[in-house]
């Protein structure tokens, strides 16, 4: 075979596992992406949390949440108290906590980063239980043969992620232990879905990105982790409620985040239900999605000193690297069981 008919060929493998990698992640795109989705059950937008004995959960696509929802221990429960459960599912962080800064719901869950984006918008809410981190479940992927072998190679690289996000501070401070900044690099400011073909097609040289893109991406042939954020970033995953909602009802929340503790608990041991309702969900195979969980401990606490600190530090790290304008302060945003 000639030299040129080996380039070809490759070009042509390289060019199909880009092709079944985009139709993945498209997939996971419209399952995942977009605006909020809300049940027919949702109230009216700016309707307030009001003492009717119905409980509005909006959730996302997680493990923890789906499982809760299937087994229906929230509805047995709280119904022994009087509760009705309502279900919202949401899409984005920024759309869960818009609807529940705005009275929509009464409950949520987010990621981190989209949480301090949103009490930096003024969005009133307080946090309830965290998971822990979970540094193996983002990180930054390039090629194989791409001859990047540390972060520091990746200067005056074209390196893809979504602006403004979780992904651009994992890079700036991956970047920073290097010596190096934003500046260094040749940003190329694309969400997921967007920088999932500009990755596959070798229109980037690395692709900084979180789960369930980054495992589905980091087990497609010819991609491969250079780092994750073990080391770097926390990236953990919160519970939240209305500030108004925790103050009358603690009971209703701590029943709540009781229950997520338990499911949370099966899924460690066994993520293999969770694993199905996700595939069903997403349409990302279950081996995917068992991987994503063992690589993510499930574990659920109320707020605690070190979940706030992660917090706090991400705050006050937004604000030197511009992502928002003034400080804040975690703690009061804070809800404890009394």
């Amino acid at each position: 075979m000639t030299i040129g008919n080996a380039k070809q060929d490759n070009f042509k493998r390289n060019r199909l596992t880009g092709i079944c990698l985009l139709i993945l992640l498209a997939v996971i795109a419209s399952m995942l992406g977009g605006c909020a989705s809300q049940s027919g059950n949702t109230p009216a937008a700016g309707e307030q949390a009001k003492d009717n004995g119905t409980f509005r959960v909006g959730y996302q696509k997680g493990g923890e949440t789906l499982l809760l929802k299937k087994k229906k221990l929230l509805e047995t429960k709280l119904g022994e108290i009087g509760y009705k459960v309502e279900w919202a599912e949401f899409n984005t962080g920024s759309s869960i906590l818009e609807a529940l800064s705005t009275g929509n719901i009464d409950f949520a869950n987010s990621g981190d980063a989209p949480s301090v984006f949103a009490l930096s918008k003024g969005h009133d809410f307080v946090y309830v239980a965290s998971t822990p981190s979970a540094e193996k479940s983002e990180g930054i992927l390039v090629k194989d043969d791409s001859g990047i072998n540390s972060v520091a190679d990746l200067k005056g690289k074209k390196i893809a992620f979504n602006k403004a996000s979780i992904s651009q501070y994992l890079l700036t401070l991956a970047l920073q232990k290097e010596g190096l900044t934003i500046d260094d690099v040749e940003p190329v400011y694309l969400n997921p879905p967007e920088a999932s073909v500009a990755f596959a097609q070798g229109q980037v040289d690395a692709w900084v990105v979180w789960d369930p893109y980054f495992t589905v991406a980091a087990d497609t042939e010819g991609n491969r982790i250079l780092t994750d954020a073990t080391g770097i970033v926390p990236y953990r995953s919160f519970y939240e409620s209305t500030r108004q909602f925790a103050e009358k009802h603690p009971d209703v929340i701590e029943e709540t985040v009781k229950l997520l503790q338990g499911v949370a608990e099966e899924i460690d041991k066994d993520p293999s239900e969770a694993a199905a309702l996700l595939q069903e969900a997403t349409n990302i195979p279950v081996a995917t999605w068992e991987k994503i969980l063992k690589n993510r401990p499930s574990e659920i606490s109320f707020m605690d000193e070190e979940a706030a600190g992660d917090l706090q530090k991400m705050a006050d790290d937004f604000v030197e690297i511009g992502f928002i304008d003034q400080p804040l302060k975690i703690n009061d945003a804070v809800w404890k069981p009394q």
